[in-house]
């Protein structure tokens, strides 16, 4: 494994090849061409496993170069990351997003409760992936693809890497949630409550501590030192696409993540395309560790650390965002 830190310093000195919207006009710039951008994308949707509705959208240029996936975190949707697709435009790549089930515009897991976020099985998600890849990002032929994702989304995309060894050309994984942090409850009591709350028919109930979502404030947030980036997503697009929020994991969902994130570390060295992993050096959601030992198994994994940064990465600020931009340029276009 080749690891690389950024430093504040190493950051601000680093000539980028790409650039993302500056926080000080961030909001006009959005409005002006993000908007105006993201609506030439095709909405469409398919039949995951167990015929639930998932929801996704695409863009489709003339002579693109190649397809890049991108796969979102825990609560989140597709329009979280059109910022970011504007911003590698110049790419001249496909863009393919989609709605894990039970968030964003996808169809919700548990009925009485859209907000709770719940999964039956991890390998739901990794087997939704694949039929996103073989029945709408595969009807076009792709030079090369390349996942671009983020925490939860990042997990499953190396699960699907490991199952499906030739299922993608490249992966970059950006704060990807190979070990979850359990905060207050060591690691072993975490799991231990979620199996037990599982195995008593409790699996689909909130796990502690967790419930709706509740109002959001941006000096309680430890994701992003970006307010602009924060307040688009909390007080915009979610306020104004309310069927898209969504609330804590089930006792059955947490339970999911430890075992699938043991899973993709010790699978990893079934992943044989090259990845590309950021780590973020103020994550408090994720643990390093998983990152670490996922990376030194994986056969050809760089780690790129950025030292300022929270969980999401690809909503800092702009020196951090526009260094992890210049990341993904560079890695995009390496001939494979």
């Amino acid at each position: 494994m080749k690891k690389i830190w950024l430093t504040l310093i190493t950051i601000l000195v680093l000539p980028t090849a790409a650039f993302g919207i500056s926080e000080d006009v961030f909001e006009t710039v959005y409005d002006s061409s993000v908007i105006p951008f993201f609506e030439q994308f095709d909405n469409g949707s398919f039949w995951g496993t167990d015929n639930i509705r998932i929801n996704y959208v695409t863009y489709e240029p003339d002579n693109e170069t190649g397809a890049v996936v991108i796969l979102h975190g825990k609560s989140e949707s597709y329009i979280k990351y059109a910022e970011l697709a504007y911003d590698l435009r110049e790419l001249g790549c496909a863009f393919y997003l989609m709605d894990h089930r039970g968030m964003g515009f996808s169809e919700r897991m548990i009925k009485t409760d859209s907000q709770r976020v719940h999964v039956d099985l991890f390998d739901d998600y990794v087997e939704d992936v694949k039929t996103f890849m073989d029945t709408v990002v595969n009807q076009t032929p792709h030079a090369k693809i390349v996942f671009l994702a983020h925490s939860m989304g990042a997990a499953v995309a190396a699960l699907y890497l490991e199952k499906y060894p030739d299922g993608a050309d490249g992966a970059i994984l950006s704060s990807p949630m190979l070990q979850v942090n359990t905060g207050a409850y060591p690691e072993p009591v975490a799991f231990l409550m979620a199996s037990l709350g599982t195995m008593i028919g409790l699996g689909r109930e909130y796990a502690p501590g967790q419930g709706p979502r509740s109002d959001p404030v941006f000096e309680n947030n430890t994701v992003t030192h970006s307010r602009a980036r924060w307040s688009k997503w909390e007080l915009d697009l979610i306020p104004n696409n309310t069927q898209i929020k969504s609330g804590g994991p089930s006792f059955q969902w947490v339970w999911n993540s430890m075992v699938f994130g043991w899973m993709s570390r010790l699978l990893a060295p079934k992943v044989r395309v090259p990845v590309l992993l950021f780590q973020a050096g103020e994550d408090c959601v994720v643990l390093p560790e998983g990152q670490d030992d996922f990376c030194n198994r994986a056969n050809n994994c760089t780690q790129i650390g950025f030292a300022g940064a929270r969980h999401e990465i690809l909503m800092e600020t702009d020196s951090i965002r526009d260094a992890a931009l210049a990341e993904i340029d560079d890695f995009y276009n390496q001939d494979r």
